[in-house]
């Protein structure tokens, strides 16, 4: 959604803005859209939670355990339909959406329909949390540390004489480049992780850096 800071301001004071956070999991996306809600009273649809309260499941947890790795036998039958539940999902998402709104999308929303990705950048005011290459190493052990379900698509290509977990890090790279095109092409603005999640941000900070600059 293309806004001047004017726009921008007018729709955030009268609680009519709409906005969608896209980034890599694990990156900052549910911690600042739950803040940026929590302060400024939106509305918070996270798209994960829908997927996980279809499937049956408790929690994030859950669902990455259903979901499991790219080297487990059926991975690509339950990444199919993943994406097909992401899809719905992030349908109904949209509609539900009134006033002021923060949709908390999956780090795989770019791999959703082409209409529904069009339905975002026209109806919400995308913030992308940029995952930079300092953030390398944290996501790939968060991988296995802290698991969220991840869509590897084609980009996970492993070699024979690698352990699963060195298959893994060997591939996240090229995941994370991969989707970082898609990412800014959904985006209106782009703020990195490391600000995101710097202690010291407050949340009219957050506000000041994600307004258009003119």
């Amino acid at each position: 959604m293309k806004l001047s800071a004017k726009q921008f301001l007018a729709k955030h004071n009268d609680k009519t803005l709409k906005l969608a956070f896209v980034g890599m999991s694990n990156i900052g996306k549910s911690y600042t859209a739950k803040r940026f809600a929590d302060h400024f009273g939106y509305t918070l649809i996270e798209v994960d939670k829908m997927i996980w309260e279809r499937l049956g499941h408790d929690d994030m947890d859950e669902f990455a355990d259903w979901q499991g790795h790219p080297y487990e036998e059926g991975y690509a039958e339950r990444e199919a339909l993943s994406i097909e539940m992401e899809t719905h999902a992030t349908d109904k998402a949209i509609s539900q959406s009134e006033g002021a709104t923060i949709l908390d999308t999956t780090g795989s929303v770019i791999y959703v329909s082409p209409i529904l990705r069009r339905k975002i950048k026209e109806q919400f005011y995308v913030v992308h949390i940029k995952a930079e290459m300092s953030d390398l190493e944290r996501l790939k052990w968060d991988y296995f540390d802290n698991p969220k379900p991840l869509i590897w698509g084609r980009q996970y290509r492993p070699k024979p004489n690698l352990t699963d977990r060195e298959n893994i890090f060997e591939c996240y790279p090229k995941l994370l480049m991969s989707r970082a095109k898609e990412y800014v092409s959904m985006a209106d603005v782009t703020v990195t992780s490391k600000f995101v999640l710097d202690p010291d941000l407050t949340e009219d900070d957050l506000l000041a850096a994600i307004k258009p600059s003119r």
